[in-house]
């Protein structure tokens, strides 16, 4: 019978047979134990679950000195350069009252900022966001092709 929303209990059965190590993390990948199989998983095959385009990055990021030139973060946290910006940074202006002052296109790009770095990526707080991250954040079209 097909489940419309997924299969809980196909995934609550994974998640009992996952092979948790350091190394296996370091290298982004998941590996479960099936009956004595293993079963390696990585970037590719979750792209491919969750629905993720994918295809090269076009280099939009610096501009012809080799600067990052993100408008959002330049707008957001003009304090804080690109280089230094961090997960809980973002965390932290949502939660201020500053975040209902925010121009609704930035509060939304916020937030799909968080999700896409904790939610899917399930980076760490203290970990600086990625210069390729910059150029989704400053272009919805280019947000929109990737992640939709």
């Amino acid at each position: 019978m097909h489940i419309p929303h997924g299969d809980p209990l196909l995934v609550h059965m994974m998640m009992l047979h996952e092979v948790r190590s350091q190394q296996i993390f370091e290298m982004g990948r998941f590996m479960f134990d099936i009956q004595g199989i293993q079963l390696d998983f990585g970037e590719n095959e979750y792209i491919l679950i969750c629905g993720l385009k994918v295809g090269p990055y076009v280099d939009l990021l610096h501009d012809e000195k080799g600067q990052l030139n993100s408008q959002l973060r330049a707008r957001l946290f003009p304090d804080i350069s690109d280089s230094r910006l961090r997960l809980k940074d973002l965390e932290d202006l949502i939660m201020s009252p500053n975040y209902s002052t925010l121009q609704d296109e930035d509060a939304v790009m916020l937030i799909q900022l968080v999700f896409m770095l904790k939610g899917l990526h399930g980076r760490d707080v203290k970990t600086g966001i990625h210069a390729a991250v910059y150029k989704f954040a400053d272009n919805i079209d280019d947000w929109n092709t990737y992640y939709i």
